[in-house]
């Protein structure tokens, strides 16, 4: 019984994966450096709550759970592997803080971090960007966490005040350090 279950399950994240997948935004549509909403200033201004010289963190607008938030190199560089070993560094500093900060900020108690490298592997925004997603003590749902992550495309973005709000505790929370 327990080798049904688990096979079913993994039968559905793979076509959850698939599916989710396919649903990515056909490369003729993908982002460009000209259109790149990480290097857009209103984006940045809207939902930014750290900046150094090399690093940007933001509260994401379509957040998987309260606190999601993206961590991004300020230079625009598609891939991972471009970035200088300063910038690597840095970010590394910079999710440190995030995760502090939404510990006070969101009652977190464990994260997941995500990074996609290429349009095969789920990227649509081509800039270097770190999701880090935060956990409670008390989510128990695996399942249920996957599929909201698989399917987060599809749903809409969060009301400009409930992003201005989760901003704002993350700016509180990061002078708080």
């Amino acid at each position: 019984m327990r080798k049904k279950l688990i096979l079913s399950v993994v039968i559905l994240i793979v076509l959850t994966g698939t599916i989710f997948l396919f649903s990515c935004k056909k490369s003729e549509n993908l982002v460009t450096v000209d259109n790149c909403p990480f290097c857009n200033q209103s984006v940045i201004s809207n939902q930014s709550f750290y900046e150094d010289d090399l690093v940007l963190a933001l509260y994401t607008h379509n957040p998987i759970m309260p606190g999601h938030c993206l961590i991004i190199s300020k230079r625009h560089a598609e891939r991972f592997e471009i970035l200088s070993d300063a910038e690597v560094t840095q970010i590394g500093r910079v999710i440190r803080k995030v995760d502090q900060a939404a510990m006070k900020a969101f009652d977190t108690s464990s994260y997941l971090l995500l990074q996609k490298n290429g349009h095969e592997s789920g990227q649509t925004v081509p800039h270097v960007h770190f999701h880090y997603i935060p956990r409670k003590t008390g989510d128990d749902s695996a399942l249920k966490f996957f599929f909201k992550m698989f399917f987060v495309n599809t749903q809409n973005p969060i009301k400009p005040e409930e992003l201005q709000q989760a901003v704002e505790k993350m700016k509180k929370a990061i002078k708080e350090e």
